[in-house]
């Protein structure tokens, strides 16, 4: 009852966000004379965004920038193509304020702080704050993390969660995702903050997952993902929150094509699986917060 009051929580938060006014659209100027949209992802947040073993960049949220760019070619009735770039958690939202991104979306969550300085877009996936640990650590309560060597990425949601619950934990900062796994397997932390799905995805990247446990059970803190733009973006921001609609829309009405892209990663065979039930539920309630797409539009 407690994760489906926290889940209804963050979907009413970003209907109320999604829909505040702004009028400015050079971003969608700009891209009609280009024919390019230029987006930031990660390459450390598997299922999010990530190089796989193919040397390709691919995710979730690579597949939801794929339906952006869709929907930005028929919107603009000309070929459009996708230029990545990586960002990080300390780069992320200046390139977006100084024009070298036209949106990002990797794993990045709402603060009310960011909101002073970029736009978000309706949430696309929700997670929260767990640690990885090894197993038996004992890291279970977050009293126990009183003392203890918790890794954690800087200028991030999980870093200020973990200073907030449990001061008395000794944050120890690292360089990103994949650090953060490899000093606690050296021994150098006791565990490392991030979002749990994120988690499991790292988790499955070494051969001594069998070791490692994700803890507590239930999130510190639950937080909704989205895509960050450029502040008073109205007509960008609208291209993409209708992109992201018709998607949670098509998962919701179980649309074949649109179920496929959510199973290739959190499908019972999907790189990490995630409850169907649950993200139903979540996207359930931000699609009441719009009008239905026709289902024409599919």
């Amino acid at each position: 009852m407690k994760k489906q009051i926290t889940l209804i929580s963050i979907t009413l938060l970003f209907s109320i966000i999604s829909q505040s006014p702004s009028w400015a659209g050079k971003v969608l100027e700009r891209i009609k004379e280009t024919g390019v949209i230029t987006a930031g992802a990660r390459k450390d947040a598997i299922p999010f965004g990530y190089i796989n073993d193919k040397g390709q960049w691919v995710g979730y949220s690579l597949d939801m920038l794929e339906l952006i760019r869709q929907q930005t070619e028929k919107q603009l009735g000309k070929p459009i193509k996708l230029q990545l770039v990586e960002v990080t958690p300390q780069n992320r939202f200046e390139k977006l304020k100084n024009g070298s991104i036209d949106l990002e979306c990797g794993s990045t969550t709402f603060t009310w702080n960011r909101e002073k300085e970029i736009d978000f877009s309706v949430s696309y996936f929700a997670s929260g704050t767990q640690i990885l640990t090894k197993k038996g650590s004992g890291l279970n309560e977050v009293e126990s993390l009183a003392g203890k060597r918790i890794g954690v990425i800087s200028e991030t949601t999980n870093e200020r969660v973990i200073k907030s619950q449990q001061s008395a934990a000794q944050l120890v900062t690292v360089k990103d995702r994949l650090d953060g796994l490899k000093k606690l397997e050296a021994g150098e932390i006791d565990g490392f903050a991030s979002d749990g799905i994120v988690l499991e995805g790292l988790k499955k990247t070494t051969a001594n997952a069998n070791n490692l446990e994700i803890v507590p059970n239930y999130p510190y803190q639950y937080e909704s993902y989205a895509c960050t733009l450029p502040h008073d973006e109205s007509q960008w921001r609208d291209l993409v929150n209708y992109s992201l609609i018709k998607f949670m829309e098509g998962i919701v009405t179980d649309e074949p094509n649109t179920v496929r892209i959510f199973d290739k990663w959190f499908g019972e065979d999907g790189e990490v699986p995630y409850s169907r039930e649950t993200i139903n539920s979540y996207f359930q309630g931000i699609v009441n917060t719009y009008e239905w797409i026709p289902i024409l539009e599919y």
